[in-house]
Formats: C-alpha cells, sequence, structure tokens
C-alpha cells in the first residue's frame, strides 16, 4: 500500500460511494481532527517517523514499494485522495464531472498550486502526468491506467480523460501513484539520478531535503502548500518531518520508548500489549485492507510452475497457528483470499483450507510424480520477527514432508528478483490494499501486468478482471471478484494469501492530529506537537 461530483450516470450505480462521499463537496482537503482533546494546535517542531525498510524509489512511475510511499504522501499531491473513513475525496481536483456512459471524466482542478521548484499545477502538468504514467514502457502505473484512451487540456485547469471503456474502479486509482502531480521540469532534469534525489519535484505539504539512503530522508515544511484544516487553520503545522528506515522490530520500539524516533506504523504483535499498557506512548489500530501472502514463481521450468505444488503448501499451512502463535500474537486476521473484509467482495464463508490437511498436501505432492517437495523461501533480513515467521512457517510443512528452505536478503534485493520472476521458489511479500478490490487482484494476476510477480497466467482470470473494471453493477462486481478469487487462490493458484494486515500507528504522547488509515500510510500535513 497511499483515493462536487455533477452526477448523470444513474446506471453507472457502482459508483455510488464515491458520489455519496463527494457530493457538495468542491474545496477539498485535509480531513480529521486538527486538534486532540480540544486543544489548540500548536505550529512548529519536528517528528521523526520509522518504517521498517529502506524504500527503491521516488518516482511513482516506477515505485512497487509500499514504504515509497510514505515519503510520496509528504512531498506529492494526486488528483484525489481519501479520508480515514477510505471515502475518496476532491484534492487537486476540487471535483469532477462523469458522463452517462461512464467513459468520459471531466477533472476541474486548483488554481492555486506551485511545485516546490515555483512551476505552475495546471491541467497541461496533469495531462503529461498522467500520459507519463500510461505510456512510458517501463512504468509500473500501465495497468492502473490501461483503461485510459485520452487526456485532454480542455483549458488552463480543466481536464478531460476520456476511457476506453467504462471503468468501475478508475477514480480509486487516482488516489495513490497513478494520480501523484509531479513537474516535468524537475522530472526532465532530474535523469537517472530523479529516482533516489526528487527534490522540488512535488507540490505536497513537505519538500524533500536530504536524501540518505538506509538513513534518513529529512523533509521541510511547504509554506505555500494549499490545504488547511478542518477548523481553517493553515496547514502543515510541523516544521520538519524526518523518516528514517529501521528494519528490526525491536530496535524500532526501542527508538520510539527512547525518543529517538516519535512515530513508527509497524509495531510487531507481541509488542502490543507492551505499548497499550505505556502511557508515555498512543498505539492506535484499525482494519487495514492489505494481506499477506506467499509469492510463488509460476514461470515455466521453476519449481511452483506446478500448481499442485502451490496447493500442497495452503494445505499443509495452519494459519490460526501463524497468526496467533507467531510473531503476529493476533494481531490481524486469518485470511485465504486477497479481498479484505471491508471490501464489497469480500465473502466470509470463503475458507478453502480451515484447517490443515497433511493427508491431502501430501497426496498432491505424490501425484506430481517427482519425489518430495523442496523449496526456497526468500525473507527480508534485518528482522528477527520475520525469521521467526518463517521458522513456523517451516515447521508445518515439516508435518506434510515439505522442506522449505529459508534465505534471507534485503528487502529490496527480494522484490527486484520477484519484479525479474527469478525467485528460485516463494517470497514472503505482502500488500498494503487499496480502497477498491481491484487493486488487490488485477495487476497480481493479469497476463504480463508489470506488478505480475508470481509471472501467472490464466485467460479465464484475464477476461473476469476485465470485465470487473467494466461492470456498472456492484452485486455483478463481487460476483466476477469471487470467481477470480477461487481461481486464483484455490484452482489454479497465484499465490497463498494467509492473513490481513492490521493498519497501526503507535506514536509519543505530545504527537497530536495523526490519524490512521486502512491502507496504513502516514499523513503528516495535520500532525502537531504538544507543547
Amino acid at each position: 500500500m497511499a483515493r462536487s461530483i455533477t452526477r448523470a450516470i444513474a446506471a453507472f450505480a457502482v459508483l455510488a460511494i464515491v458520489l455519496a462521499a463527494c457530493s457538495g463537496t468542491t474545496s477539498g482537503g485535509p480531513s480529521g481532527s486538527a486538534a486532540g482533546g480540544g486543544a489548540k494546535a500548536a505550529y512548529g517542531g519536528s517528528v521523526t517517523f520509522a518504517m521498517n525498510s529502506d524504500i527503491s524509489n521516488m518516482d511513482p512511475m516506477l515505485s512497487g514499494l509500499f514504504v515509497d510511499r510514505h515519503l510520496m504522501y509528504a512531498m506529492y499531491d494526486s488528483l484525489v485522495r481519501v479520508n480515514p473513513k477510505g471515502d475518496i475525496i476532491p484534492w487537486l481536483a476540487t471535483k469532477w464531472t462523469i458522463s452517462p456512459d461512464g467513459k468520459s471524466y471531466t477533472f476541474n482542478l486548483r488554481n492555486d498550486v506551485k511545485y516546490h521548484d515555483g512551476t505552475q499545477f495546471d491541467a497541461a502538468s496533469a495531462k503529461w502526468n498522467l500520459d507519463r504514467y500510461r505510456t512510458t514502457k517501463e512504468s509500473l502505473r500501465l495497468g492502473e491506467l490501461a483503461p485510459v484512451d485520452s487526456v485532454t487540456v480542455v483549458d488552463q485547469f480543466t481536464l478531460k480523460v476520456d476511457l476506453k471503456t467504462p471503468s468501475a474502479p478508475f477514480l480509486s486509482v487516482l488516489v495513490d501513484r497513478s494520480g501523484m502531480m509531479l513537474s516535468q521540469k524537475t522530472v526532465e532534469a532530474g535523469g537517472a539520478d530523479f529516482t533516489r534525489k526528487a527534490f522540488n519535484a512535488g507540490s505536497g505539504p513537505f519538500i524533500l531535503t536530504e536524501a540518505v539512503k538506509d538513513d534518513h530522508y529529512t523533509f521541510k515544511k511547504n509554506p505555500n502548500w494549499w490545504g488547511t484544516a478542518p477548523n481553517g487553520d493553515k496547514l502543515p503545522y510541523l516544521d520538519q518531518v524526518i523518516i528514517k528506515p529501521i528494519t528490526d522490530g525491536d530496535v524500532r520500539l526501542t527508538n520510539v520508548r527512547t525518543g529517538q524516533v516519535q512515530a513508527t506504523n509497524a509495531v510487531t504483535g507481541k509488542d502490543v500489549p507492551t505499548v497499550k499498557a505505556d502511557s508515555s506512548l498512543t498505539y492506535q489500530e484499525i482494519a487495514g485492507i492489505g494481506y499477506n501472502s506467499l509469492v510463488p514463481n509460476r514461470t515455466p521450468g521453476f519449481i511452483f510452475a506446478e500448481k499442485r505444488y502451490i496447493q500442497a503448501v495452503d494445505y499443509a499451512m495452519d494459519r490460526d497457528e501463524l497468526l496467533n502463535k507467531g510473531p503476529a500474537q493476533g494481531v490481524g486476521q486469518v485470511a485465504y483470499g486477497p479481498y479484505a473484509p471491508s471490501h464489497f467482495s469480500y465473502d466470509p464463508n470463503f475458507k478453502p483450507f480451515p484447517k490443515p490437511d497433511i493427508a491431502k498436501a501430501k497426496q498432491l505432492v505424490a501425484d506430481v510424480g517427482k519425489g518430495p517437495l523442496k523449496f526456497e523461501l526468500l525473507v527480508s533480513s534485518g528482522d528477527a520477527a520475520t525469521l521467526q515467521f518463517a521458522q513456523l512457517l517451516q515447521s508445518e510443512l515439516a508435518k506434510a514432508d515439505i522442506t522449505m528452505d529459508i534465505k534471507t536478503l534485503l528487502f529490496n534485493d527480494i522484490v527486484t528478483l520477484q519484479q525479474k520472476h527469478q525467485q528460485a521458489g516463494m517470497t514472503l511479500i505482502g500488500w498494503s490494499g487499496r480502497i477498491d478490490p481491484d487493486g488487490n487482484v488485477y495487476d497480481f494476476n493479469y497476463t504480463g501486468r508489470p506488478n505480475n510477480d508470481s509471472a501467472y497466467s490464466n485467460k479465464q482470470v484475464d477476461t473476469l478482471l476485465d470485465q470487473t473494471r467494466t461492470a456498472t453493477d456492484q452485486a455483478k462486481r463481487k460476483d466476477l471478484f469471487l470467481q477470480v478469487q477461487q481461481i486464483t487462490m484455490v484452482d489454479d493458484p497465484s499465490r497463498i494469501v494467509y492473513s490481513y494486515v492490521a493498519a497501526q500507528l503507535l506514536t509519543a504522547k505530545a504527537v497530536q492530529g495523526f490519524n490512521v488509515f486502512p491502507d496504513q500510510l502516514p499523513r503528516f500535513e495535520t500532525v502537531w506537537l504538544q507543547k
């Protein structure tokens, strides 16, 4: 895991939630409490935030990691955003109109926004960004923006996007990286260095001033940001934000408890009771929209090109034990599919592997006829809890005579191997989730899409996924999504989903106005320090 409508779309009922969320709203901007406990929010100060891994890329076009977006939400604005409830709200687009056939979106854009390099944000800039994301060969946004046919500048602050077919999730896609707006001048001047040094490229509440790989990223306040709090306060409040990658969960927590770090969204389950009992800290937790998973390589010639081996691992796993006795210690929820409980496509009765079936797992391996199953699992180095989880899974699979060798690598190296479809066996990689179910399944299962890290290909699934985008009825979309789930999780598995994530936020008591979102990403614009 980051998104006033004129309505003439009675037939496009799938967008009812979006319409209801934005109806009558023309200004947009940050939502949530600006001050806690009735106190007046104070300006100034610095907050250091710890994330669980270093980033890979600051360019939304090329970014594929959850942690990348921690920086992006501080320095970039997108066309639309979501509030803490997950409703899409205006952002750089103040309102939008959808044509009766659902194929044209006309966006009215803010006229008071400048990028950090001083250039104007307008419709021409928005067009350049969307065209860059959807036409560049290396773009990881190709699948998300595949429905777009053309982008047209109507006038300086009006943009029209025409789609090839109606696309139910289109607006939700613009919440995140596909909708993030960057300065053309800065991107083009940055060249190859831009991916790690995106200085002055955004228009967001904070300006990137320092980037030190594997150590820290420093942001200063953007004094000209357009956003205001619900009470009218000009945002942001903080003078500075520092984001630090700290891979080990114990070290992260120690940094918070000693005051070197004031906030994190990654707390190991075993530590949750401790932080809840600590009067110097504030712990927030809500249901997330992402999942944890094992990603096999289904490329021909690799072990898991044979789907029965994936099914055998699925049957041998004990999801309840992994969640409740592993390092998560019950934080989260057992999962069997990619749709979180808050998604309309979620089916609480879908439990194809409710408990381990060791005999079934052994039989599937025997049916392949190539002897015992042995494979390698790649897990991120530097975090004891991740290794403990892998060792627990290893012991479960051994009961079915499945040998799983554990290999640790840097997280970014694992992702690189996975994106090239070069992982020998499986990887332990999750997904932060998106507000529309499309974002949890489409790119990961559609043949040839940039984020299809398992090299999965099933023509029936491709057809069903296309239909989930063009269907205009939510009930029909749910039926299609459930068909996709049955195939990709059971009949011809693309990955193994074993738990839903919890969205966490741990802060020092003095940190106020920090909201937790279902996508787990921090938004710093409303954060302030109690003095």
